[in-house]
């Protein structure tokens, strides 16, 4: 019987607050040795903290070279929201992530982990499939700018964009590493009581925030959804790949059964 229980080294970037503290921390309890990748400090004293801005390739480098050469999980937490210029919200979702994966990749073995943050605004984007292949081919910040100029998305379209090009990475990833046997797969939150939570409010709408949140009776709880992805990352979940988890308290659920002309005189 496999458990969730973790002896390796795990890295988790964004974990000075909200879903990657969380993250952090149950990690920690949980027997990890974790590595937090932030332009922070990760306030717990069991987790030590690499300095590391995600939109950099060379701080990322720099911060990969202090890791140690054995890893056993990786959890892309940190990301930007909309109300950021477009071209760093992409940079931070998206090319950091991926860049910070592909250097860490050889120092993963067998039945090591990769889970993903994306969100359920990727559902939200607007960006064709071959808009995303696209996208899915630039390799740094100049090739990024020659797509925003033929693709000119604003802060909040390309947090969507950014998410749903990482949901779909994620997918390719998992199927270049299955015979590897590393894992790879995604986590979508919904909304959450997080320090950002009045950014996406700003990005997002108002109302489309309150209209969540009155479909499920309120907003996600960091150590909600960091849960789901600590699960995701164990060995208890061996046979979880390659796939996208929306942990958003029912509220595809909720828009679905809106829609439905069956469920008013659903029994139960």
């Amino acid at each position: 019987m496999t458990s969730n229980a973790f002896d390796g080294n795990v890295v988790v970037t964004g974990a000075a607050s909200g879903i990657g503290l969380a993250l952090a921390d149950q990690l920690s309890a949980a027997g990890a040795a974790v590595y937090a990748l932030d332009r922070r400090d990760c306030p717990l004293d069991s987790v030590r903290t690499l300095l590391c801005d995600l939109s950099d390739p060379g701080s990322i480098s720099d911060a990969v070279a202090a890791l140690p050469e054995e890893i056993t999980g990786l959890a892309n937490v940190a990301g930007v929201p909309g109300t950021a210029a477009a071209e760093t919200v992409l940079a931070v979702n998206l090319l950091g992530p991926r860049l910070l994966t592909e250097q860490l990749l050889p120092r993963m073995a067998a039945g090591a982990a990769i889970v993903n943050v994306a969100s359920v605004a990727a559902h939200r984007n607007t960006e064709s499939p071959e808009s995303i292949d696209a996208l899915l081919q630039v390799l740094d910040r100049t090739e990024l700018r020659a797509w925003l100029r033929d693709h000119p998305v604003k802060g909040p379209a390309a947090y969507d964009t950014s998410k749903r090009a990482l949901v779909d990475w994620t997918q390719l990833l998992s199927a270049k590493l299955t015979a590897r046997r590393i894992r790879a797969l995604s986590v979508s939150p919904g909304p959450v009581e997080t320090p950002i939570l009045a950014d996406f409010t700003a990005s997002m709408g108002a109302d489309a925030m309150a209209r969540s949140s009155d479909a499920v009776g309120r907003h996600g709880y960091p150590h909600e959804i960091a849960a789901v992805v600590a699960f995701a990352l164990s060995p208890a979940a061996s046979w979880l790949n390659g796939i996208d988890i929306p942990v958003e308290g029912g509220l595809f659920a909720t828009r679905a059964a809106a829609k439905s002309p069956v469920f008013e005189g659903l029994t139960l």
